[in-house]
């Protein structure tokens, strides 16, 4: 079970010297304070019930742009955020088309998935019971994150020179599977028997002069250290190790691109120092593998971008839907309110949703994905970054067998996400058929 979108950077490796790998890349780099200076309500729990109360930790966006010999070009965005919406991505897509050229497949939104950062524009504003005001000081927050991400992009381009790429694996041990089986169902908990990735993969970028320049590194755990009893604007662990490597590395941009962390998360959690103490494990994680020999990136970039269609299961009828106005439960409330909103305007429910599928490659050294066990199998032998929370975070996106057992991974968080009911079995073929098409583009297009 993974959260999506997703996308996939598959790494091919080569043996080839390292100033040949020199010649064949472009990196540029930039950052931008996303921290928001007034009040505004906080994203990923929706039993608050008041804005933020102040900054522990500086917010950023930042933008890692690679271009290689023939000039093709891909710009990571990370940001902590809970998830980016296309309320935002097509804005800032349509200017960086107008300023930089840019097509769509050439950019690539990933968010930490912080659950202390606010909420922005069109992703999930209708659960968390805000005032009028409150959801202005979102529109507000979103407005200026366009400017900044988008910003942040074109800096990043403008500062583009010769780099060396260079990949690697490490380690960190702090995730854990937090789907607990029960005979009364699924439930949060510990379940140190469930599945759950370790992996710590890393991408370095130097200058020519061997200065470090950019480190990108992942990690497969729900970014919820702290919990619905923190009000204070954090990026939690993520934010931790990205602070950690930048003070090690003085002018070094660390970038974090959240892994398939739907159902892990970081343990232990509740306490701010938890969330410092997970950070600085995985900065050392990635300092293990930067002091040891990496293996270049050489080679062509190729990407691939589009949509596929995931179905929903039937929705409820609206008798049912008005039925659920009068329960107890206020999230249900909210949700059955949502959906007569949306019958009132469009005459139906969705029965689809298009989910945005990203995969790069760079040369025959590394592409980006999702639904990870899976998918490590099937595209074996490629060496694969697999990233989540990528493009819009719509959704959870179980594998059948989590559908099939339920849970809120299963099922159970689509109220929250304002979908109209939970999705239909054959998901999972859709979206793995999906990425296996546009590896084959991408694979097949490398030189």
């Amino acid at each position: 079970m993974r959260r999506a979108a997703l996308a996939i950077l598959a790494l091919a490796f080569a043996a080839d010297a390292e100033h040949a790998a020199a010649k064949s890349w472009r990196a540029g780099t930039a950052a931008a304070d996303i921290t928001p200076e007034q009040p505004v309500w906080l994203a990923g729990y929706a039993a608050r019930n008041r804005p933020s109360e102040g900054v522990a930790q500086r917010i950023y966006a930042k933008a890692l742009a690679l271009e290689d010999q023939r000039g093709r070009r891909l710009v990571l965005v990370t940001s902590d955020i809970l998830g980016f919406t296309p309320a935002l991505t097509r804005p800032i897509a349509e200017r960086l088309s107008q300023s930089l050229k840019l097509a769509r497949e050439e950019v690539l939104f990933t968010s930490s998935h912080t659950h202390t950062a606010p909420v922005v524009r069109e992703y999930m504003v209708f659960a968390y019971g805000m005032t009028p005001e409150q959801e202005a000081a979102v529109e507000s927050y979103s407005r200026l994150l366009v400017d900044k991400v988008a910003a942040v992009v074109e800096e990043a381009v403008r500062d583009q020179r010769p780099a060396r790429l260079r990949f690697g694996r490490g380690r960190a041990g702090f995730a854990v599977n937090r789907r607990v089986i029960t005979p009364r169902g699924v439930s949060f908990g510990v379940n140190r028997e469930g599945p759950v990735d370790h992996d710590v993969p890393v991408l370095r970028v130097d200058g020519t002069d061997g200065r470090l320049r950019a480190l990108v590194f992942g990690y497969a755990c729900h970014n919820t250290t702290l919990t619905g009893q923190h009000y204070q604007v954090s990026g939690d662990y993520a934010g931790h190790a990205q602070e950690a490597l930048e003070k090690d590395h003085p002018g070094t941009r660390a970038l974090f691109v959240a892994g398939f962390a739907g159902d892990s998360n970081p343990e232990p959690r509740g306490q701010p120092e938890h969330a410092a103490a997970h950070g600085a494990e995985l900065a050392a994680a990635v300092e293990s593998v930067i002091g040891r020999r990496m293996k270049p990136v050489k080679g062509s970039l190729e990407v691939a971008f589009d949509y596929v269609e995931l179905p929903f299961a039937p929705a409820p009828a609206r008798e049912e839907l008005e039925r659920r106005l009068q329960e107890a439960d206020v999230g249900r409330q909210r949700h059955a309110r949502r959906m007569l909103e949306i019958l009132a305007r469009d005459g139906r429910l969705p029965s689809i949703y298009p989910d945005p599928v990203h995969v790069a490659q760079f040369g025959r050294t590394f592409t980006l994905i999702a639904y990870s066990i899976r998918l490590r199998k099937e595209l074996a032998p490629l060496p694969l970054f697999l990233a989540a929370y990528c493009n819009d975070v719509f959704a959870y996106v179980p594998s059948v067998r989590l559908l099939r057992e339920g849970g809120y991974e299963g099922g159970g968080s689509m109220i929250f996400y304002g979908r109209p009911a939970p999705w239909a079995e054959e998901v999972e073929e859709r979206l793995v058929d999906k990425v296996h098409e546009l590896a084959r583009r991408v694979t097949r297009s490398a030189p």
